[in-house]
């Protein structure tokens, strides 16, 4: 059976400490891979390493840019099986996305709706965890207890289904060994 990959991080970056700091979860930031060596590794994030915005739909390297420096960042990688139509479809959603890349841009005011707990669907935008959730629900790889836009990147370590593969520095995330499993 196929799976696919959420990876739950929290850098030190500016809007990653302000997120942590207004909502005090262990998780800011999520992404999605195709494969476990997150050489797939897709999400909604900062489109250019210095600079906060713009932001939109990217390809992440956890080697390069915010990951690269962030090597220390806390990680979790969570697996999901899935069904292989669900991959192909999780994989054919990917690809039209990456193909109008530029057209997918940073949902900021979906961030604050989802903070204040309003659920929304601004076309063309996303923010991290929205994106992520609303590619696997959208896929029927995953059933969701609530609306995409109001997933949290912490909410996905909780939801059934989804198997721990390792916990630790960021650094070391795509190495098969050693996972270090941390105690709940």
């Amino acid at each position: 059976m196929p799976c696919v990959y959420i990876l739950l991080t929290r850098t030190d970056t500016l809007f990653a400490r302000l997120l942590h700091g207004l909502g005090k979860h262990r998780y800011t930031h999520a992404s999605l891979a195709l494969d476990r060596d997150l050489g797939r590794l897709y999400s909604f994030a900062r489109r250019y390493e210095p600079f906060m915005l713009p932001g939109g739909f990217i390809r992440e390297n956890i080697h390069a840019g915010v990951f690269g420096r962030c090597g220390g960042a806390d990680s979790l990688l969570l697996e999901l099986p899935v069904s292989r139509e669900s991959y192909e479809a999780i994989e054919r959603r990917l690809a039209v996305m990456a193909s109008a890349g530029s057209c997918w841009d940073y949902d900021l005011l979906g961030l604050a709706l989802a903070g204040l707990g309003i659920p929304h669907v601004f076309p063309g935008k996303y923010f991290c965890s929205q994106f992520v959730a609303d590619v696997l629900a959208g896929t029927g790889a995953l059933a969701l207890p609530c609306h995409p836009s109001l997933v949290r990147p912490g909410d996905f370590a909780a939801l059934p289904g989804l198997r721990v593969v390792y916990q630790g520095p960021l650094a070391w995330a795509d190495r098969r060994a050693p996972f270090r499993l941390a105690a709940a």
